[in-house]
């Protein structure tokens, strides 16, 4: 499909750039521009800012209480996903909410516990409300090479690998650390993708009759 060259241009230009980050541009900026503070940290929170805009934007067309309460968790995921990726929990703690250490280290305290909790409990029930209702779907059309449902794959395929080399020794080098980068922004941009290529079919879901 002619659409999912946007998928596959994406990934190239992606992996192009990150084959140049460690070959070709100086060490010095690109060490700063793959930090937690650098470039392409704000440039992968802006792409899923965007995506989270775009589902927003959904939910406002007049559509059947179902597909706008999933459009609904949708939005929550992306929101977690966002404040994942901009470290929002180093605003009371050290260690990431998502980890098992966070809930049995003894240096966290109670409140700090049920606050990281709660909205992780929360996403954990939609993401498997959302994984349990769309999966099928998404193979389905994943094997038509839809291109929303290819971008839903490539997303999975580099997060996954994101978290792989976030845990691995590549993280203690600096061109693992570029690709660990390139890596996250990458998926942020088939989350994005993923949204986009959707909207005609959302558009053509049942209309509210209110």
């Amino acid at each position: 499909m002619t659409s999912n060259r946007i998928n596959l241009y994406w990934g190239c230009l992606v992996a192009i750039y990150a084959l140049t980050h460690i070959f070709i541009l100086p060490k010095s900026w690109g060490e700063q521009s793959i930090s937690d503070s650098g470039l392409f940290s704000y440039l992968t929170l802006a792409i899923l800012i965007l995506s989270l805009f775009v589902v927003l934007k959904s939910i406002r067309i007049p559509l059947e209480f179902k597909y706008k309460f999933y459009l609904s968790l949708l939005a929550y995921v992306v929101l977690i996903y966002i404040l994942r990726e901009a470290d929002f929990h180093r605003l009371f703690t050290d260690e990431h909410i998502t980890r098992g250490k966070f809930y049995t280290d003894p240096n966290i305290s109670l409140h700090q516990k049920i606050l990281g909790g709660i909205p992780l409990a929360f996403f954990t029930i939609t993401f498997i409300i959302l994984v349990t209702r769309f999966t099928k779907l998404i193979l389905s059309q994943l094997r038509q090479a839809t291109p929303w449902a290819v971008a839903v794959f490539l997303w999975g395929v580099t997060f996954f690998l994101s978290q792989l080399a976030d845990k691995s020794h590549l993280n203690n080098i600096y061109y693992g650390r570029v690709i660990e980068e390139m890596l996250e922004l990458g998926a942020a941009g088939f989350v994005l993708l993923a949204i986009i290529t959707s909207i005609p079919l959302i558009e053509k879901l049942p209309r509210s009759k209110n």
